[in-house]
Order: C-alpha cells, then sequence, then structure tokens
C-alpha cells in the first residue's frame, strides 16, 4: 500500500476517480525517483498567549480537531538562551540518542553556552568535532542542569499527524510542558491488547496552565475520539513504515519550538 493510497483510506475515500489514482501513482514515481524531498508541514503548539494551534504557513487551527499519531518520537533539543525566539537550537538530537551541535551556530548562543554553569561537552573538544555526544551521558540532561530543577536540555516529542480531512501528514512538536501528557496517553492505550496509540483517532485539545510567575501557557489535551477499523489500522502501519525513519531523522528547526511559551 503506498503512502497517498493509505491516506486515502484514511480520510475515508473507499474509491478513486482515474484521475486521482494517476496523479497519486506520478506523485509515488516523483518521490521514488528523488524528483524532491518531501518536507511534512508543521503544525505548532500555541506561544505568547495564542489559544490555538498554528501551521507553518500561518493557517489557525481551533482547539478540538481530531487526527491519527501515526508516530511519535522522541527528540531533545538544547537553547542556552532563554530568549531565542528564531534560532536553531545549538545542539539537537531528532531520536534523543545522539546530540549534534548545528552547522553553523550563533555567537550569542555559543557565548552564552560557555558562560552556562553546565557547559556543552561538545564546546570543550579541541578538534571542534560536531557530534555526536550520547544523551544519556550529557550533563545538560541531568535534572537540576537547567532552570530551577529543570534539565537544561530539553526533551521533546515528535508526532507525525494525520489531521481529519488531510491529504499529507504533518509534524506537531510537543514541548517539555507536554511531554508527560502524551507519555500517559500513549501509556494508557497499551491496555487494551491489541490497541495503541497509532490505532485510534485522537482528539486534540488545550488546557491553560501557569508557571511560578503567573504567566499562563497552553499544554496539550489529548482524548480518543473513536477507534479505527482494520482497514485503517493497514493504512496507519502502511504509513508508518513509509514516515518513520523521514521522523526520527528531521532537523529539529527554531519554528517547532517557541521558549517564549
Amino acid at each position: 500500500m503506498t503512502s497517498d493510497t493509505a491516506l486515502a483510506t484514511l480520510n475515508g475515500a473507499t474509491e478513486l476517480s482515474d484521475t486521482q489514482a494517476a496523479v497519486m501513482a506520478e506523485t509515488q514515481a516523483d518521490i521514488e525517483a528523488t524528483a524532491f524531498e518531501f518536507q511534512p508541514p508543521k503544525v505548532r503548539m500555541p506561544s505568547g498567549g495564542v489559544k490555538a494551534f498554528t501551521t507553518d504557513d500561518g493557517d489557525v487551527i481551533q482547539p478540538g480537531w481530531t487526527g491519527i499519531i501515526a508516530v511519535s518520537q522522541m527528540a531533545r533539543a538544547y537553547w542556552p538562551t532563554k530568549d531565542a525566539t528564531g534560532l536553531p537550537p545549538l545542539c539537537s538530537s531528532p531520536d534523543s540518542l545522539n546530540g549534534w551541535l548545528g552547522d553553523e551556530l550563533e555567537k550569542d548562543q555559543v557565548k552564552a553556552a560557555l558562560g552556562a554553569e553546565v557547559r556543552h561537552p561538545l564546546l570543550s573538544a579541541l578538534d571542534g568535532t560536531r557530534g555526536p555526544q550520547s544523551c544519556s551521558h550529557c550533563p545538560l540532561s541531568a535534572w537540576g542542569s537547567g532552570e530551577g530543577r529543570g534539565q537544561a536540555c530539553k526533551a521533546l516529542r515528535r508526532l507525525l499527524v494525520i489531521p481529519a480531512g488531510w491529504h499529507m501528514p504533518a509534524i506537531l512538536t510537543l514541548p517539555p510542558t507536554s511531554v508527560k501528557i502524551f507519555d500517559q496517553y500513549a501509556s494508557a492505550r497499551q491496555r487494551t491488547p491489541g490497541q495503541s496509540y497509532f490505532t485510534v483517532l485522537t482528539r486534540f485539545d488545550l488546557d491553560t496552565r501557569r508557571n511560578g510567575a503567573g504567566t499562563e501557557y497552553a499544554v496539550i489535551k489529548l482524548s480518543v475520539a473513536g477507534i479505527l477499523d482494520d482497514a485503517q489500522i493497514a493504512a496507519v502501519l502502511a504509513l508508518r513504515t513509509q514516515y518513520a525513519e523521514l521522523v526520527r531523522a528531521l532537523e529539529i528547526t527554531a519554528a517547532e519550538y517557541d521558549l517564549g511559551v
């Protein structure tokens, strides 16, 4: 099953027109011939008082939308300064196993990292290597290395989601404040044999919380909106095969995570 056929199945299309089938076949041929590298659109968590999701092209998605979480991936990213809006992370790990310094490091970020109480190990390397640095052995992933009792290197969850009605998957990156919420939701799906987070239709809402300074911020709220049938699950499994490695290798960008939340 191709990814286009799988997406059509998930969107309730039981029969494609000859033209639609031809377009899907040509698109798949383009991808297989390396005509272009597919870059999934991004759905962003709100920041700065906004109470809705947004896409990377500026569209607003109100809370309450539904979709399928096809793939989840643990990831990490390190910004040495609290106000780093628009800046890529100094170091990131798309798979949460090994971190790599960015290709082009921003001078102020490097200066802040060198002056941090806990210094990034790769900044002390005499050969200027970019990585890899084991995340499990990195002092920046230890509790207490960041503000308060937090981690200086942020734990993220990158979700490949298929919003209802969309004919392509998107990436939704959850910040540290929403990581535990997703982990609990995904873990709860395991209670039923043969079920997982990718075998259900999920509803995406937002909850509002306050930090110690009284500033409001949004966290994800997830609930089951339906159970997928066998044909839909087969389609999701096909998409997981197609896109799992993409999610695990996709570079973490500044647009995915706003430190001002």
